[in-house]
């Protein structure tokens, strides 16, 4: 039986991201070879609603230039180019899939922050940092691949400073049944570990977090679909594309339609937390 961390690769692993990701740039008119960061916000982020709510976490997160933030399951460096762009600090990425990690290091350096930006293949529950070395954790649409929450919870409570915050935007157990496979991040339920916002919150507390703030995004995240649903129906192509829809674009609209729906019948929910290490 194959380890789930190597079904979880397998499953963002692609083999041509980077080749796709440049020819989609040269479609729309720009030079892969001179990037600017915002050149890329229409295919590097690896969830929902991408820049926006990147952009929104960000405001949330309130990070400082003088900040080192660690980006856990960055994928292709997206929220970790926004992070350094818009703020000028220092982030590090991880993520447990090679390519995606490979394919950020030539995005970042083609943009010009490599000097501010460093990615490592890593897995999260077993990370090689000192204790007490990051300022903030971000996770963006990424533990709902690991089991552990517990560990993963006090693994970024031992990386970060006391004071340090830990944010994420991510999708959560609904109330109303289980949601509908396959999703953008698994294909069944065997590597999708949902808990509820009311779980979360109690597994953050046990790992010595305080949590400061938590919003609900079901209704932006319904107005945003609502919005794309009606681009389609007039003919106009979207403002964005997920990466991972380079791989099979059909079976990913599937994945995202399956989220929606997930999300409508309250089997899914997406929730942005704001939580200080005490």
């Amino acid at each position: 039986m194959a380890k789930h961390s190597d079904v979880v690769e397998d499953h963002y692993a692609q083999g041509a991201l980077l080749e796709h990701i440049l020819s989609y740039l040269e479609k729309q008119g720009i030079n892969p070879n001179r990037l600017k960061c915002e050149d890329l916000y229409a295919c590097d982020q690896m969830h929902a609603r991408g820049i926006v709510a990147t952009r929104e976490h960000v405001e949330k997160a309130r990070i400082k230039q003088d900040m080192h933030v660690l980006d856990v399951g960055c994928g292709i460096g997206g929220s970790a180019r926004f992070i350094a762009a818009t703020s000028g600090c220092r982030v590090t990425g991880i993520d447990l899939t090679q390519e995606l990690i490979d394919v950020a290091e030539e995005l970042t350096k083609r943009c010009g922050l490599r000097e501010r930006i460093e990615f490592l293949m890593a897995n999260a529950l077993d990370m090689a940092f000192e204790d007490e070395v990051f300022d903030l954790v971000w996770t963006h649409n990424v533990i709902m691949n690991i089991e552990d929450k517990a560990g993963l919870f006090r693994e970024f409570a031992r990386v970060l400073k006391t004071g340090g915050r830990y944010t994420c935007s991510e999708y959560l157990q609904g109330p109303d049944g289980n949601p509908y496979y396959p999703l953008p991040w698994a294909t069944d339920a065997t590597t999708s570990f949902l808990v509820t916002p009311e779980e979360l919150g109690v597994l953050l507390e046990s790992a010595g977090f305080r949590i400061l703030e938590s919003q609900d995004l079901n209704a932006t995240n319904q107005a945003f679909f609502v919005a794309a649903r009606e681009r389609a129906e007039k003919g106009q192509p979207p403002l964005g594309v997920n990466p991972q829809a380079f791989k099979e674009t059909a079976g990913f609209m599937e994945r995202v339609q399956n989220s929606g729906k997930s999300a409508r019948e309250g089997r899914l929910t997406e929730q942005l937390f704001i939580a200080e290490k005490t």
